[in-house]
């Protein structure tokens, strides 16, 4: 990881999600930041495809929210 190029985020994990995030992490010999980064990535990369068509999704919905609101608000 470059650390010129990232920027610090802190999350709350839980305690048995912490634990077995540091067991992968040594076996992978990694922090348990780095062993976070490693597993966000892969899954973006695996999944950009589904999440793209979610973000889609949500903004159509959204579209078709405020397109309702006006709608609503014309007949009022």
């Amino acid at each position: 990881m470059d650390a010129t190029k990232t920027i610090d985020a802190q999350v709350t994990l839980p305690i048995d999600l912490y634990q077995a995030l540091a067991q992968q992490a040594q076996a992978h010999g990694h922090s348990i930041s780095n062993e976070i980064v490693a597993l966000l990535a892969t899954m973006l990369g695996h999944n950009s495809t589904e999440l793209t068509k979610e973000f889609a999704d949500w903004e159509a919905a959204s579209d078709e929210d405020w397109l309702n609101t006006e709608l609503t608000l014309a007949f009022q």
